[in-house]
C-alpha cells in the first residue's frame, strides 16, 4: 500500500507547489512549463489538447462559412461544396504531411543538420501547437485561393472544373519543396533506414489482418454495418504512428516526449505495451461511433483521427529514417 501511496502523494503534492507557483509567480510558471520546456509535461499536454479540441471544432465552423459564402457568390449549380467526402480528404492529404515535414524540419534546423536557406524553420513557432496553428491556417489560406482560382478563372476557360484538384496540386508542390532537405540527410547517412523499412513492412502486416478480423468481428456484433474504409484507415494511421514510437525508442535510442506515453515507457510494462493500449483506445473509440445517427459528425471524427495519426506518424517516420 505504501508502494501505491507514494506516487500518488507525490503527485498531488507536486500539484500543490505548481498551483502555488502559478499563483504567487505566474511568469515563472509559464516561463518553467511552456516557454523554456524541454518537452512535453502535465500542463503544457493539457492545454495544447485543448487548443487542439477547440481548433477542430474551430475548422467545422470555417468549413460551414465558406460553404455560405461559395453558394451565396456562385450559386449551387456552379460551386461544389465542402463535404467530408473521399475526394475532400484526399485533396487535404498533402497537407497532413506538410505539417509533419514542418515539424520534422524543425528538428534538423535546431541540430544544425539543414541546407540553407531552410534554417529559418529552427524558429520556435514550428514547434507544438504552433506548427499546427500554421498548418491550418495555411490549409484555409490555400482552399480560400484554389476555390476563387478555380471559380473565377480556370472553370470559365474550362480548364479544372473541381477546386479540390488545385488545392491539391498546389500541397503538393509545396510539400515537395519541404522534402528537398531531407535528401542530403538521407544520402548521407542510411542507418535508421532498416527501422524504416520494419515500420511501412510491420503497418502493411497489420493493415492486413485488422482489415480481415475487424470485418468479421463487425458481421458478428454489426452484421448490418460492414467494416468502413474510415475506420480502417484511421485504425491504420495510429498503429503507423505507434510502431514508429516503439522502434524508435527500442532499436534506435530514441526519447519519448509526450507526457502520457513517456510517463507509461518508465513503467515496468514498457513500450512494447503501447501498442496494445493505443489498439484498444483506437477500437473502443470506433466501436462508440457505431451508435452516432450523425453520419456527418461520424466520418469527420474518423477522419480526424486519421489525420492526427498520420501526421504524428510521418514527422516521426522522418525523424527515424533521417537519423536527426
Amino acid at each position: 500500500m505504501t508502494k501505491l501511496q507514494n506516487p500518488v502523494e507525490n503527485f498531488i503534492t507536486m500539484l500543490m507547489d505548481d498551483l502555488g507557483l502559478l499563483f504567487s509567480d505566474p511568469i515563472t510558471f509559464f516561463d518553467t512549463y511552456f516557454f523554456s520546456a524541454p518537452g512535453y509535461n502535465l500542463y503544457n499536454t493539457l492545454t495544447y489538447s485543448t487548443i487542439g479540441i477547440l481548433a477542430i471544432l474551430l475548422v467545422g465552423k470555417i468549413i460551414i462559412s465558406l460553404n455560405k459564402w461559395g453558394i451565396q457568390r456562385w450559386g449551387e449549380d456552379s460551386f461544389s461544396p465542402i463535404q467530408m467526402d473521399n475526394e475532400f480528404f484526399i485533396a487535404v492529404l498533402p497537407y497532413i504531411f506538410i505539417g509533419s515535414s514542418l515539424r520534422a524540419l524543425q528538428d534538423v534546423a535546431v541540430e544544425g543538420n539543414i541546407i540553407s536557406p531552410y534554417e529559418f524553420f529552427a524558429d520556435r513557432v514550428f514547434v507544438t501547437p504552433g506548427v499546427y496553428i500554421v498548418t491550418i491556417l495555411l490549409t484555409i489560406f490555400i482552399g480560400i485561393v484554389s476555390i476563387v482560382i478555380s471559380q473565377e478563372y480556370l472553370k470559365k476557360q474550362d480548364y479544372i472544373s473541381n477546386w479540390r484538384f488545385t488545392f491539391a496540386i498546389i500541397g503538393i508542390i509545396i510539400e515537395l519543396l519541404l522534402i528537398i532537405p531531407f535528401i542530403p540527410l538521407l544520402l548521407e547517412d542510411q542507418t535508421n533506414m532498416t527501422g524504416g523499412f520494419v515500420i511501412l513492412l510491420s503497418t502493411a502486416l497489420f493493415a492486413i489482418l485488422f482489415h480481415y478480423t475487424a470485418d468479421w468481428w463487425s458481421q458478428r456484433f454489426f452484421p448490418d454495418v460492414p467494416i468502413r474504409r474510415e475506420e480502417n484507415l484511421a485504425m491504420l494511421t495510429q498503429m503507423f504512428d505507434a510502431m514508429n514510437t516503439v522502434i524508435a525508442i527500442e532499436f534506435f535510442a530514441y526519447e519519448e516526449k509526450h507526457y502520457l506515453p513517456a510517463l507509461l515507457f518508465q513503467s515496468p510494462v514498457g513500450s512494447w505495451s503501447f501498442l496494445f493500449i493505443k489498439f484498444g483506445i483506437v477500437m473502443f473509440f470506433l466501436w462508440s461511433l457505431r451508435g452516432f445517427e450523425n453520419r456527418n459528425l461520424e466520418r469527420w471524427l474518423l477522419w480526424v483521427v486519421f489525420l492526427l495519426g498520420l501526421a504524428t506518424g510521418t514527422r516521426d517516420f522522418l525523424r527515424l529514417i533521417t537519423n536527426t
